[in-house]
């Protein structure tokens, strides 16, 4: 029987393709340089940390499962000349120097590649593509007004705009292209977020609204593929996030990595309410967003206010050193995270790092499987728990179910602050409703607390030491107890990317 309370939370030869294929405590003695680690050949060298850190407090040094072992993540460009190919069934419509912002205004009738004068991506007035269009972006560093994209809303001709007709982007895809291991960037100017994204964003993604606020039509089927977007420190004040998604329907990042925005308390992410479908990161990499002023994170997922099904999906993905916000926040009705990596860090001394690394407040449904989970010394204000479910409201009008299975919990510290507050897996809301699974999961290095709802670890459980885990957080004695239809699904492979389960094994990896 699941134990439930309210815990308080204070206390990177010439070949191109369109895509790219903390510091811790004090540690006991460990083997010379680790190896890189692969899931696929062997488990990295034994340690000798022993067992003793609930009493010791002596837990290894934080470590980040090694970059380069697994998947090899296409570098940002540093130089090249911008060009955006648009393709129209396989077929080169036009080449662009700029991707949009707010280089000189677009002309009418210019949907089939008609104005190169300013990219295609600019908010208002004239139309610059058709529903399949793809964009092919080639490496290079995309910085300036004129070098952010808007998909929204636009006039095709004179007459369309003079009636007020503007078209929704539909069946776009935005495909990064990447040459000799190198892609594009685009980057934080020193100007900020551009006009044309309503100095919110670099990325901006909206539907069409009507009088009162309501999404009319949706930007729909919506594709943004092989990039990077960053900020930078001699960057101007991005709004609200390095995308922010407005009324779109079923948008797909893939093989994005978006990071840096905590220097402007920025998002990674941001997600109004706008949105339905499906909004899905697939190989996705999250890295140091946030910030105090909302407080700000590396993804933030607001409910649909039109769709009961609208689902967050993140599979295969790493997100990582969140800053005062949390890894993932996720209001949506449903939120799925499989196969994904989500890791905190070690606060510096009188600092905060992240908060929660998976926070879905508003509950619904959650299912988390095939995920390593990472906390560590998070800082004074910060927060415990790794996973949140219907800490701030239990709604009867959306459904409800949790589902945590073979995931993998490690704690590198036994308290998260100053004041002794203690690390512990979740923190689930007693009034939450439905059923609640939490299965064959691992947990390491979390220590017995005198609050039992701390203690959770759901049926058929293997809590281990640190000596019992490789440095790709696989156990290295299997327990095969877990449930068998688990073979099969998504399981990670560092950096960002994926691969089948092979065993039942308890936790993440086989």
């Amino acid at each position: 029987m699941l134990l439930f309370a309210l815990v308080l939370a204070g206390c990177g030869g010439s070949q191109s393709s369109d895509a790219g294929a903390g510091p811790g405590e004090a540690a006991a003695p460990t083997p010379a340089a680790s190896a890189p680690v692969s899931s696929q050949v062997g488990y990295s060298p034994a340690t000798q940390y022993g067992t003793d850190q609930c009493a010791t407090g002596n837990y290894p040094a934080q470590w980040t499962w090694n970059p380069a072992s697994i998947q090899k993540q296409d570098a940002p460009a540093t130089s090249g000349t911008p060009r955006i190919e648009q393709v129209r069934n396989g077929v080169v419509i036009a080449t662009y120097t700029s991707l949009g912002g707010d280089k000189g205004y677009s002309k009418p009738n210019s949907a089939d590649g008609g104005d190169t004068a300013v990219g295609p991506f600019r908010r208002q007035p004239y139309l610059q593509y058709r529903s399949g269009d793809v964009f092919k972006v080639y490496p290079a560093v995309y910085s300036g007004r004129d070098m952010q994209i808007y998909l929204g809303p636009n006039a095709a001709n004179d007459a369309d705009y003079s009636a007020g007709v503007f078209s929704v982007p539909e069946n776009i895809t935005i495909r990064g292209v990447s040459v000799d291991g190198v892609r594009p960037v685009i980057v934080n100017p020193a100007t900020g977020a551009s006009n044309a994204t309503y100095g919110q964003s670099l990325v901006y993604i909206e539907g069409r609204f009507d009088a009162s606020g309501a999404v009319v039509k949706p930007a729909t089927n919506i594709t943004i593929e092989n990039i990077d977007i960053v900020d930078a420190a001699g960057g101007g004040n991005i709004g609200k996030a390095g995308i922010y998604v407005n009324g779109a329907k079923d948008l797909t990042l893939r093989r994005v990595r978006i990071a840096g925005f905590k220097q402007h308390s920025a998002n990674g992410i941001f997600a109004t309410g706008n949105n339905s479908g499906t909004l899905l990161l697939e190989n996705v990499e999250l890295d140091s967003n946030g910030g105090a002023g909302g407080p700000e994170h590396n993804a933030y997922i607001n409910a649909s206010k039109t769709d009961p099904g609208f689902t967050f999906l993140v599979r295969g993905s790493w997100s990582h050193d969140s800053f005062y916000g949390h890894e993932l926040k996720s209001r949506a009705q449903r939120t799925v995270v499989e196969g994904s990596y989500l890791s905190g860090q070690r606060a510096a001394a009188g600092t905060q790092a992240e908060a929660y690394l998976l926070d879905v407040p508003d509950g619904g449904i959650l299912e988390a499987r095939n995920n390593i989970f990472v906390k560590n010394r998070s800082g004074n204000q910060s927060n415990g728990a790794s996973i949140t479910f219907g800490v701030e409201s239990a709604s009867t009008s959306r459904a409800w179910g949790l589902t945590v299975e073979h995931n993998t919990f490690v704690a590198f510290s036994r308290y998260y602050d100053d004041a002794g507050h203690e690390l512990y897996p979740f923190f689930i809301g007693g009034q939450a409703p439905g059923a609640k699974r939490i299965d064959a999961n691992v947990y390491v290095g979390y220590c017995p607390s005198s609050n039992a709802a701390k203690n959770e670890r759901g049926s058929n459980a293997a809590v281990l030491g640190f000596d019992d885990i490789d440095l790709s957080f696989r156990p290295r004695s299997p327990q095969l107890t877990g449930n068998g239809s688990i073979v099969g699904t998504l399981s990670y492979e560092h950096l960002a990317g994926g691969s089948a389960r092979r065993t039942n094994a308890l936790g993440a990896k086989d």
